[in-house]
């Protein structure tokens, strides 16, 4: 992947080095991280038992947040 710039101790990335690892990134980020988030089993928390006003306001920031997402297409 690597090779040893003369006798220093620098090292350059070989052609064949850069597409493994571009391999590795695109496998990693187009397969196996949608693999792992479709296999989560996701289960919305209680929430806090004794909601403050802070805890209210903060609730309706995150949920017109996820509007405005999925609006623009950003939201998974």
């Amino acid at each position: 992947m690597v090779e040893r710039i003369g006798k220093t101790h620098h090292y350059r990335a070989t052609p064949a080095g850069l597409k493994a690892l571009t391999a590795l990134v695109v496998l990693g980020e187009k397969a196996i991280r949608p693999l792992l988030a479709a296999a989560q089993q996701i289960q919305p928390s209680r929430g806090p038992q004794n909601p403050t006003a802070l805890d209210h306001h903060y609730e309706t920031v995150r949920a017109a947040m996820a509007g405005i997402f999925r609006e623009l297409g950003v939201a998974a």
